[in-house]
């Protein structure tokens, strides 16, 4: 037979305590038949848990005391925190989270749960926490703090612009446009508008920066996620498109969500005046 598990171990411990098989049964909230086979399920083997005078044997004398330090183990867990949920984009992951997340775990000596999404517009508000996303104006119902923006560019490889030269305008060309939630966003829907012929759809501004790199089309890109394979062209875009970190406004002073909008609040704003 295999040593006893964790609910082996709380069947003794419950019937040490409380003095009975009975006794632990209603404890317990089963019969005292069920306590009875459970207890002879134990000591199946030869292996007593309880002597002939009901005392625990050394056998189960160990029992209580591991199920006792286990309970207090459950117990210390239960009573910490729930993590803070904070759901987020790639791009505002990468440029505004990937940095703060950490400073705020070693402030405060708690994590966050970091959720990634494509299409966060969809999420119900009750999957998270916090959102971290670029909005033109915040959804109806929230409450949090501009903690950025994201300034886009439009972006081609270079064997693809020796291919392609651009000359004022994106007709003729080959351009990666947005899907999903990004779609929505008003820099991207902008570049929807412009004309050329779609290359490729895609929710990821990173799948769009490979794409891009790679020579497939014309992207718009947020200027700090582009990188060396790319060249940024001289076209106009859009105003820049703000970010913001929100709480529903019902939920914004729970105790678990408040210390981290005053913390980011804090953070973001030192940060904008370091740039």
């Amino acid at each position: 037979m295999s040593d006893p598990d964790w609910n082996q171990a709380r069947w003794v411990l419950a019937v040490h305590e409380a003095g009975s098989l009975s006794a632990a049964a209603r404890v317990l909230g089963v019969s005292q038949s069920t306590m009875s086979r459970r207890i002879a399920a134990v000591q199946a083997g030869g292996r007593p848990v309880f002597g002939p005078d009901g005392g625990l044997t050394p056998r189960g004398a160990a029992l209580v005391a591991a199920a006792r330090q286990m309970a207090r183990a459950f117990a210390r867990t239960e009573a910490l925190p729930a993590p803070l949920r904070i759901a987020s984009c790639e791009v505002t992951a990468r440029l505004f989270l990937a940095d703060a997340l950490p400073e705020w775990s070693a402030a405060r000596g708690q994590p966050a749960d970091h959720s990634v999404h494509d299409d966060l517009f969809t999420l119900p508000r009750s999957s998270y926490d916090v959102l971290v996303s670029p909005f033109e104006t915040p959804p109806q119902g929230t409450a949090g703090e501009r903690i950025g923006q994201l300034d886009c560019a439009l972006f081609a490889a270079p064997d693809y612009l020796r291919r392609h030269p651009v000359a004022g305008s994106l007709a003729g060309h080959r351009v990666i446009v947005a899907s999903g939630s990004l779609a929505r966003v008003p820099a991207y829907a902008w570049l929807a508008a412009q004309g050329g012929t779609v290359a490729l759809m895609s929710s990821s501004p990173l799948a769009m920066l490979e794409a891009c790199a790679r020579g497939q089309g014309v992207a718009l890109l947020p200027e700090r996620l582009a990188d060396g394979r790319v060249r940024r062209l001289d076209l106009p875009v859009p105003e820049v498109t703000p970010v913001w970190l929100l709480a529903d406004r019902d939920e914004a002073s729970h105790p678990r969500i408040a210390p981290f909008l005053r913390w980011a609040r804090a953070h973001f704003r030192k940060a904008r005046q370091l740039a």
